[in-house]
């Protein structure tokens, strides 16, 4: 499980700072998500479940990529 939290950036000092997309639209619907990589393969697979207010419904998100999403 890869904690989405820190990625909203409220521990970066830079007031200017953004997630890069999609991940700061993963950070605001999502808490976390699972995150695959097959052993034989560069790609990647990644899932969460987000809801981007209470009063929209549930949303299964799935990405497929072939560099890490994750700034180092």
């Amino acid at each position: 499980m890869v904690d989405l939290w820190p990625y909203l950036g409220f521990d970066n000092p830079d007031p200017e700072f953004t997630a890069p997309e999609p991940l700061g639209f993963l950070c605001n619907v999502a808490v976390g998500m699972r995150l695959w990589q097959p052993p034989s393969s560069d790609r990647w697979l990644a899932l969460t479940i987000g809801q981007a207010d209470r009063e929209f419904p549930f949303e299964l998100l799935a990405a497929i990529g072939e560099v890490s999403p994750l700034p180092a």
